[in-house]
């Protein structure tokens, strides 16, 4: 006999879904110049020995304070490679890619078994979780189910899928039934989410707020739930009072600024503080005239969390002063909205607290509790559906049949959603491969094999964004400064003088696109280099093949040559154009 709430049939649609979106996650390529490749590089410094954030994996220079010498996922990441023998990048993207999936909706379904007391809701919202992110599927990593399924990895985005809903369930196990230890795991993942991403601790911090005060709230007089939130608020404020006190003594500057200053992912502060003002196309802010910003208003735009964000609060309302799912989903989203979407609030936090590139993701909790927070709307729907043929012979069958039928009704009506949206991903997965981006031309395994000293690697942003995730030797001259170069006349024109202008990113440009002998000669001391790297069988390749100075090597790429570089020789015959003008890949 069954026992009452648990799963049994629902499990087949749950795990069905999941291995769905793993399969997805496993065959799916990389960016090829997205931000893994910088987190594969701080992780690959360290395997070559020398310590975390002991150098900077690019550029080879001195690190100072940064976050990067806490940051507690690239070690696992460092670890599990050591551990399995796999090389890296092959870990990370054949196999914890796929399998942070698997877990991200296993704390999902964690946290709504917790909340909604019910194995089978809980696998009903984890079935409609999924599913959410099956109808969202692109190979854009600025979609919901692009996102899950490709950048999991990445620090940030295990804060996102992993952290938030263990923390909120340890919180919400906490508030309801007072067992210390589950406050101890509450304190110790906010400890360990501020060392994983600082965002993670924000969009905890401001979640746990809207619980805690609408907890007060429904229990004014009460003194245990005065204790047990001040108890949690106690332990939030000296996981960030630390910090946030000893960062401006020991250098003279406030938190925000430093965590500008050392945000493993970015160089000049300016840039990072303004880049989200001038990328309108990415729909992460809204600017309005007098200054002020707010999130862009296209996450509550999206239908189905616009649908489930509107019937889920007068739901949630209903029940929230005796439940305290009802107040944690309720408060999320509640509060998370109105630190987000409220200008004058969100301009606040952005200024002062985080920075405006932050404020959109301030707002992650607001999907995760909505969607959790629909799906016990419809549960709720089909308990009532069942409880109205009580006295009928079907009422069994129809109470244990619904859930699972209206999952599979759901999935085939997400099948041309979701095949839409794979297309573009097989369709990038094809041309990665023929490309050499991944799986990866052979060069780059080459660097890691061969390359043994500190060396510095001449390549277009795009090839040379994937060498510091092999070789912890093989620095380069630009770290994707393209992206700085494309924006740079918007940047400028929002803080005039302000913005430091890359030389490596301007000369990487600069040589690849066609300059004359002594430029490019410039360009080539100047950042020392010891390798030129060129797609094979172009005009550059032709010319440097016949200057002196530039003397090939055996690689095993068909796509790439490489060039060992003789700073003493190079520049010695009179060629009027070193690099022929081509179209830059970077």
């Amino acid at each position: 006999m069954e026992r009452p709430g648990a799963g049994g049939i629902m499990w087949v649609p749950f795990l069905a879904l999941v291995g769905v979106l793993a399969y997805v996650a496993r065959i799916t390529a990389p960016s090829s110049y997205g931000d893994i490749w910088v987190y594969l590089a701080w992780v690959r410094e360290y395997l070559g020995g020398g310590g975390l954030a002991s150098a900077e994996p690019f550029f080879g220079g001195e690190v100072g304070l940064s976050r990067a010498r806490i940051n507690g996922w690239l070690v696992e990441q460092a670890a599990l490679t050591r551990i399995s023998g796999i090389d890296l990048v092959d870990l990370v993207f054949s196999y914890l890619n796929p399998f942070l999936v698997v877990v991200a909706l296993l704390a999902f379904y964690a946290l709504a078994r917790l909340l909604l007391k019910s194995e089978r809701a809980a696998l009903f919202c984890g079935c409609l979780y999924s599913l959410f992110f099956l109808v969202h599927l692109g190979q854009t990593r600025f979609t919901f189910g692009g996102e899950f399924l490709q950048r999991l990895p990445e620090d940030k985005l295990a804060t996102k899928f992993l952290f938030l809903p263990i923390a909120l369930a340890f919180a919400a196990a906490f508030l309801e039934g007072g067992k210390w230890r589950y406050f101890a795991c509450f304190a110790f993942v906010c400890c360990a989410v501020v060392a994983v991403h600082p965002i993670g601790f924000a969009t905890i911090g401001l979640s746990m707020a809207g619980f805690g005060v609408l907890h007060l709230a429904s229990n004014p007089r009460s003194r245990v739930a005065w204790s047990r939130v001040s108890a949690m608020g106690l332990a939030g404020l000296l996981v960030v009072a630390v910090p946030a006190a000893l960062v401006p003594i020991l250098t003279g500057q406030p938190l925000t600024d430093v965590l500008a200053d050392s945000d493993i992912n970015s160089g000049d502060p300016d840039v990072l503080r303004n880049m989200i003002f001038v990328s309108p196309e990415r729909a992460r802010i809204f600017e309005f005239a007098d200054g002020s910003y707010m999130m862009h208003p296209s996450l509550l735009l999206d239908p189905v969390i616009a649908v489930a964000f509107l019937t889920s609060v007068p739901f949630l309302l209903w029940r929230v002063q005796k439940s305290v799912a009802a107040q944690l989903l309720l408060g999320t989203m509640i509060l998370t909205t109105v630190a987000v979407y409220a200008p004058p609030v969100a301009t606040f936090l952005g200024d002062n607290v985080v920075l405006p590139g932050q404020i959109w993701r301030l707002a992650w909790p607001i999907p995760l509790a909505t969607l959790l927070a629909f799906g016990w709307l419809l549960w709720e729907a089909i308990r009532w559906i069942a409880a109205r043929s009580e006295n009928t012979r079907f009422q069994p069958l129809l109470a244990q049949a619904l859930p699972p039928l209206l999952v599979v009704v759901l999935a085939l009506a997400a099948v041309p959603a979701a095949s839409e949206g794979l297309e573009p991903i097989l369709e990038h997965k094809e041309d990665s491969r023929a490309s050499g981006f991944y799986p990866v031309d052979p060069i780059y395994p080459w660097f890691r094999d061969e390359i043994k000293t500190p060396t510095v690697v001449l390549a277009s942003d795009l090839l040379g964004a994937r060498i510091p995730a092999y070789s912890p030797e093989a620095n380069v001259v630009s770290r994707r400064g393209g992206l700085v170069l494309n924006a740079l006349p918007r940047l400028e024109k929002r803080v005039p003088g302000q913005i430091e202008v890359p030389q490596g990113a301007v000369d990487v440009r600069k040589f690849f696109a066609g300059t004359d002998i002594r430029t490019g000669v410039e360009i080539l001391r100047r950042h020392r280099v010891d390798y030129v790297m060129v797609n094979e069988d172009t005009p550059l390749d032709a010319a440097l093949n016949r200057l002196n100075g530039f003397t090939p090597t055996k690689e095993p790429s068909n796509r790439y040559d490489l060039y060992k570089v003789d700073l003493q020789k190079i520049g010695t015959t009179p060629v009027a154009t070193m690099t022929p003008p081509q179209k830059a890949d970077g």
